[in-house]
């Protein structure tokens, strides 16, 4: 390797290492600044929200028409969030912030238990898991058994904890949505400008399969999906000023980790790398070239969500002496295995299809629908001809490898993907707009002309 490859890739790593060590130590500072006040200053917004998720029960299920299914809603998820903010000790910050304690009344519990592999452990009162009945239960002052969940970084906390300040969850709700549908209207704009409108709708309806305007109703899983637009939004608007976009996985794939809890994370990955492959020339590309890009970003998002994980493990090892390091790796193995036979990989991807398979159909029939609008639009500018398999293949080759990336998720992560099929299932919009895409790619591919030369 000549001597200047060797100081650019120093530079870059170097890069890379300044870049996470200052979005940690933010972290941290965010953390502890967001735990610092007083839960008795959220008191009546907890109070309010506690409320409203008793009032729909661990799991609010909601009748989607169109569909012909229900939906559930997380509120287990979410109380646990809630009860994580209230539960802060603000005379210890980042210690509180960091152990994340859930059914914690400072200077009144004194029954705490560190976080352990397995499913988070509830309340002895209850025969069954229910986060809501014990957020209902603290914000009541009942004393109960206090539960650590330290192997997440709950980034949520510095927004969650400060926006209870001033609004309940039904409050909260309102506004998330207003920004997840701000996002969606600037990224079906940008991408309908940069690419084509029949793109933007394939996206679109790709959204709304996984009932995208109602993540906002579940505080569980719409962080996900704001880093998702936001990062597929730097992407389209950048693109032409910006070669490389290492920097940008590598900060997806760290904020991913700091802010999730394992819901839906590759979609932060698959999101912008579609609309690259879709922004990018076929002529810039060979097939080794493909695939050497989707490894690359693949691989450097992994390490900056990886390493965030693992930074996080080894702070509390270091910092709290709490064997977490090894409680995750064991989290790792009980979340990917299959116990007692109860479910397959064929199992696992048959419940969560099941929960997209009627958008999936009507997403197709839409895509076929607009192009055939814009072919009789354009007609006698048009040429028919017969299909070129090697040039739809090379064209189609990037999408169909990101199309397999939630079928290979689902197998990794088998217990997590078949007990959790009601959120995972949002992993196939990925698929979704994939297979719409070859569609769309297939249908240049036919038919020639000035509305397809692009």
């Amino acid at each position: 390797m000549k001597k200047g490859k060797k100081v650019k890739m120093k530079n870059k790593l170097l890069n890379y290492i300044c870049i996470f060590i200052i979005l940690i130590f933010s972290f941290i500072l965010f953390l502890t600044l967001s735990s610092s006040f007083s839960s008795k200053r959220i008191f009546e917004n907890v109070k309010e929200s506690s409320e409203v998720l008793f009032e729909e029960g661990n799991r609010k299920i909601i009748y989607i028409p169109y569909r012909n299914v229900k939906m559930q809603f997380d509120n287990y998820t979410d109380a646990l969030m809630i009860n994580t903010a209230y539960s802060i000790d603000n005379s210890k910050p980042l210690y509180s912030s960091f152990v994340a304690r859930k059914n914690y009344i400072p200077e009144v519990t004194n029954e705490v238990y560190q976080d352990v592999a397995g499913e988070l452990r509830s309340s002895s009162k209850y025969e069954y898991h229910n986060e809501v009945g014990e957020l209902k239960d603290l914000v009541n002052g009942e004393k109960t058994e206090s539960f650590e969940y330290g192997r997440y970084w709950h980034g949520y906390l510095m927004v969650l904890r400060p926006l209870l300040l001033v609004f309940n969850l039904k409050q909260i709700r309102i506004l998330l949505t207003i920004i997840l549908a701000l996002l969606a209207i600037i990224l079906t704009v940008n991408v309908s400008k940069k690419i084509d409108p029949i793109t933007a709708i394939i996206i679109f309806t790709g959204l709304l399969g996984g009932e995208y305007f109602y993540l906002g109703f579940s505080l569980q899983g719409v962080f996900v999906f704001i880093i998702a637009m936001i990062s597929s939004i730097i992407m389209i608007r950048r693109y032409d000023r910006i070669k490389d976009f290492s920097i940008l996985f590598f900060v997806t794939g760290i904020l991913t980790n700091f802010f999730d809890f394992l819901t839906v994370p590759i979609v932060t990955l698959l999101m912008p790398l579609i609309l690259y492959f879709l922004l990018k020339k076929k002529e810039d590309l060979t097939t080794e070239e493909i695939i050497k890009t989707i490894f690359k970003y693949t691989f450097i998002w992994g390490i900056g969500y990886g390493l965030t994980w693992f930074t996080k493990w080894l702070l509390m090892d270091l910092l709290f002496n709490r064997s977490m390091i090894k409680v995750a790796l064991a989290q790792v193995l009980y979340r990917s295995v299959s116990k007692g036979g109860q479910y397959n990989m064929l199992k696992v991807i048959k419940e969560n299809t099941n929960y997209i398979i009627v958008p999936m159909f009507i997403s197709i029939f839409s895509t076929c629908i607009c192009e055939c609008i814009r072919i009789l639009k354009t007609k006698g500018n048009n040429e028919i001809q017969s299909v070129d398999l090697n040039e739809l293949a090379f064209i189609t080759l990037p999408f169909i490898i990101i199309s397999i990336f939630p079928l290979v998720l689902y197998i990794a992560l088998q217990n997590h993907s078949f007990y959790h099929a009601f959120f995972t299932y949002r992993n196939l919009i990925i698929f979704n707009i994939c297979i719409n895409i070859i569609i769309d790619k297939t249908f240049k591919n036919i038919i020639k002309g000035k509305e397809y030369e692009k």
